[in-house]
């Protein structure tokens, strides 16, 4: 979808990429000491690196209002999800239908002030309701709890709004969790969106991407093998990596609906994205994927022209799987 960056400009980024691993790595090994330590520093570890991801990202905040108009509740008369969610309406538009929202952040962080702006910016783009319910995060609650907490709100929407067209929208980590919790929820017969969008998917824990290794030794990008098997470990608590609940690249896609990937061969997770589409299309699945050359990890939240593109080409999908109108059913 683009060409590679100019020399002095990858240089830039390869000189940032080397730095951001040396700050992640000094990250990991404070984390593996108050794991020594044992379970009350690991919690105070893990409260205050939450607080720092949510602060450093907070300035955007004061954006998301200009997108779209941000709700805490569904509407009068409806009874409210399982789990804390939240609701974002275009401001500019009237919403054509409905966006399932499922953040990252590693399977240990909330969704970030930044993806927050992000979400509102899909919001705007694709003439949509955003519906984005949170799930309980790990170490404290392994999976399969984030699956079990996704699989409910989608069963809570399908309740409440059987009728309404929605597209189910993931990055990174929440590409795992939104993928398991569909094939649990075609699983049990229930509905399917009318189609998934994945940005920057991360679909298999157990790290067998050639890209995670590749992209961890040549210092192509801020993240290493090492920082994802970390929270790897805290989110399957024991669990096999290739258990399809936590790695869904493991589990069926047969019957799943139209499907949007956006990755770029500069993300540590780029492979996980190619096995992915080549896992849908070994069923035949209705597959569309974009790759970009050089991004970074889930790009679309930076404020960059090419992250405008992927948004918008996204939303361009959105928006035609809304009009089609009807629940995806397997």
């Amino acid at each position: 979808m683009d060409r590679p960056a100019a020399p002095l400009k990858a240089w830039l980024r390869t000189l940032a990429n080397r730095t951001m691993q040396r700050i992640v790595t000094a990250s990991m090994r404070a984390c593996l000491r108050a794991e020594a330590a044992g379970p009350e520093a690991l919690a105070r570890y893990t409260a205050r690196q939450r607080r720092i991801h949510m602060r450093f990202d907070a300035p955007v905040l004061a954006r998301v209002e200009a997108e779209a108009v941000r709700q805490t509740g569904p509407g009068v008369g409806v009874a409210p999800p399982p789990a804390p969610a939240e609701w974002f309406a275009p401001r500019a538009a009237k919403p054509r239908g409905f966006v399932f929202y499922v953040h990252g952040g590693s399977f240990i962080a909330e969704r970030s002030p930044r993806i927050t702006h992000l979400v509102a910016r899909f919001a705007a783009a694709a003439q949509a309701r955003v519906f984005a319910p949170s799930y309980r995060l790990a170490p404290e609650h392994p999976c399969p709890a984030a699956v079990e907490d996704i699989l409910a709100a989608w069963t809570w929407f399908q309740e409440t709004w059987p009728a309404e067209p929605v597209v189910a929208l993931a990055e990174s980590a929440g590409a795992a969790i939104l993928l398991a919790a569909l094939q649990q929820a075609r699983a049990r017969g229930l509905p399917l969106p009318s189609g998934v969008v994945l940005l920057s998917p991360w679909a298999d824990l157990s790290l067998q991407s050639w890209s995670v290794t590749a992209a961890s030794l040549l210092r192509t990008t801020p993240y290493t093998m090492e920082s994802l098997a970390l929270v790897a470990r805290f989110y399957l608590d024991g669990r096999s990596a290739t258990d399809p609940v936590a790695s869904p690249l493991f589990g069926g896609f047969e019957g799943f609906p139209p499907m949007l990937i956006h990755a770029s061969r500069g993300d540590i997770l780029y492979d996980d994205a190619v096995r992915l589409a080549d896992a849908v299309r070994e069923v035949g699945g209705d597959l569309t994927v974009r790759l970009w050359s050089d991004e970074t990890h889930v790009w679309e939240r930076l404020g960059t022209a090419k992250a405008r593109q992927s948004i918008e080409l996204a939303a361009e999908f959105i928006r035609r799987r809304l009009d089609a109108g009807v629940p995806h059913r397997s």
